[in-house]
């Protein structure tokens, strides 16, 4: 936990200037090199994520150590802002991965609840693990939430994250029995930050094949149809860098420069990511649009492809080179995880 974290966390808080200050300082001494410990990653310490905190040094003593900075503040500015989230302490274990809510916190409109995950058996929970978007509340009004990874207990394989879920409507979640779930795990998780794709850009041909394809997905002015022009798949480039996906086409089209990826697992891990161009000063470029598309091979299985679109001139583009950033899920973890808990409403 390091400064930067601790007064960000102060500034959420209402106080008088002056116990702010010494506050700082006082965090600010207690939070050097000498104050971290390793194993554990905490990050996002708003307000909120203090208080819930407080509750997980209370009830899971082996990630005490590492949460005691903000139990520090805690106690200096405002003991009473722990007793927001009540402690749940409730588990449900299914394939061999045990899902624990460890405290909650409803108000009005919004829930949020602090959750973690434990492999019992193996290694497939990581510093990169996320939920997938396959968690919920029940509750009956439509809602939107989100979920931030707090941090990673290497020594326990245990992550711990803060779910927010709030109505759509501002219709304040009713208490009394609350039930959360979880149905899909991704981790082991890759970045491919800044990659150079080695492809000379000064000879980009005009593409040979081209056809109509059903848009999926995508962003930029391509969405504005239902169909879009896209290049016939081709033979997978084995200089790509990114493991997980295959370059298959590189040509322009009726003036703008198409570049095509396949994606075979991007709906069950997730893989995504984007290209862009840096010139010879180092400026990046952004794509101008994206297409996402999905063909049927022989046999009925489908391949999606992502297809990146860029307005520049041959003459632009020969002094460029192409990059990408590209996000990768390598394991995909389903189950049926089910906590059911008492929760009321706090004024």
């Amino acid at each position: 936990m390091n400064a930067h974290c601790l007064r960000d966390a102060v500034r959420e808080i209402q106080m008088p200037e002056a116990m702010r200050e010494r506050i700082v300082r006082r965090c600010t001494a207690q939070s050097g090199p000498a104050a971290r410990r390793s194993g554990v990653r905490w990050v996002r310490p708003a307000a909120a994520s203090v208080a819930a905190l407080l509750c997980l040094t209370l009830a899971v003593p082996v990630l005490a150590a590492q949460v005691e900075p903000i139990y520090q503040l805690m106690y200096l500015v405002s003991p009473a802002v722990a007793q927001y989230f009540q402690p749940v302490r409730e588990s449900d274990t299914d394939n061999g991965i045990r899902l624990e809510v460890v405290s909650a916190y409803l108000h009005g409109d919004t829930a949020e609840i602090y959750v973690t995950l434990q492999d019992l058996e193996g290694g497939r929970i990581d510093e990169s693990t996320d939920l997938f978007d396959s968690y919920s509340i029940h509750c009956p009004f439509d809602s939107y939430a989100r979920c931030d990874s707090v941090g990673y207990d290497e020594q326990t394989r245990t992550a711990t994250f803060l779910i927010t879920v709030t109505t759509m409507g501002q219709e304040e979640i009713p208490g009394g029995k609350i039930t959360f779930s979880l149905k899909q795990i991704l981790s082991r998780k890759k970045f491919y930050d800044g990659v150079e794709v080695p492809l000379d850009l000064s000879a980009v041909p005009e593409a040979e094949k081209t056809m109509e394809a059903d848009i999926s997905g995508g962003s930029g002015t391509a969405l504005d149809e239902d169909t879009a022009t896209v290049l016939v798949p081709g033979e997978a480039d084995p200089a790509f860098p990114v493991e997980e996906a295959e370059l298959t086409g590189l040509a322009f089209v009726d003036g703008l420069l198409h570049i095509q990826t396949a994606i075979p697992d991007r709906r069950t891990r997730d893989d995504h990511g984007y290209f862009y161009l840096v010139d010879e000063a180092g400026r990046e470029r952004l794509c101008d649009g994206t297409i996402y598309f999905s063909t049927e091979e022989k046999g009925g299985e489908r391949i999606e492809y992502m297809e990146t679109v860029f307005d520049v001139t041959p003459e632009e583009l020969a002094g460029c080179r192409l990059c990408t950033r590209f996000w990768t899920g390598a394991l995909l973890t389903e189950g049926d995880w089910k906590v059911t808990f008492p929760l009321e409403q706090v004024q």
